[in-house]
């Protein structure tokens, strides 16, 4: 089912090259460098090449390598690292039959609104690289221009409760950040923002890496697992401001 599994590979390096114009590409892998970590994506098994471009990587900085090919009880791919293993699923193209959720979803097109998304995604999830959250650390308003990539908002009442956004690679589209703030959870809103997110492209595939908590949602709306992802992260071994093992 690997062969699958390069549907969300594909989207996958697509998206974090759209949003990292540096992101630099090697033997069977993609580089991301953010401000505080790096990521890594492996496009194929990685060999003793890519292995030791991973074990090269900052040690100031924390470390993600995704990891479709890794088979149960694989070595970790980085010194001090955890493991966490999970399912990436595919929707083939077709419109989602059933009614369609009441509850409010809109497509972000400004600044504002993308500064609540953000926002709900980073603190919905969380994501402790990104807290407290800072505006536009995250996701920078030139996302609203780039092509293929589109974001979705729910509201519960007024108040902004769960989001997401979606990159089309002109092959499938991938979700990603698939959110609901603490709060809001149970009533339906991510099942809302992830049908809106598909009426949207109806003729696309669509691909994502699940949470075992999220796979039953996901199940219930077309998705399948195709293969799983196997995430190796590394907290920074050295103090970034003194270079000394922490």
């Amino acid at each position: 089912m690997i062969e699958q599994a390069e549907v969300y590979l594909r989207n996958a390096a697509a998206m974090w090259t759209a949003l990292i114009p540096d992101a630099s590409p090697g033997k069977g892998l993609l580089r991301v460098d953010l401000p505080a970590s790096t990521r890594v994506l492996l496009r194929e098994p990685p060999d003793a090449e890519a292995l030791a471009a991973i074990s090269r990587l900052s040690p100031a900085k924390s470390v993600l390598v995704e990891d479709v090919f890794a088979d149960p009880g694989s070595p970790a791919l980085t010194p001090a690292s955890a493991t966490l293993r999970m399912p990436v699923m595919n929707r083939p193209a077709g419109a989602f039959a059933g009614p369609p959720p009441a509850v409010r979803v809109i497509e972000v097109h400004d600044p504002d609104t993308l500064a609540e998304a953000e926002r709900v995604m980073v603190d919905g999830f969380p994501f402790p690289r990104y807290q407290p959250w800072v505006r536009a650390q995250a996701l920078p308003p030139r996302v609203l221009t780039l092509p293929g990539w589109r974001v979705w908002l729910a509201y519960a009442d007024a108040a902004p409760a769960a989001a997401a956004y979606t990159y089309n690679d002109g092959h499938a589209s991938g979700v990603y950040w698939l959110a609901t703030l603490a709060e809001h959870r149970s009533p339906g809103l991510a099942r809302a923002v992830l049908t809106a997110a598909i009426a949207g492209r109806p003729d696309q595939e669509f691909t994502l890496v699940a949470t075992e908590a999220g796979r039953p949602l996901y199940e219930s709306l077309g998705f399948a697992t195709v293969a799983t992802a196997t995430w190796h992260t590394r907290p920074p071994l050295v103090s970034p401001q003194t270079g000394h093992a922490g």
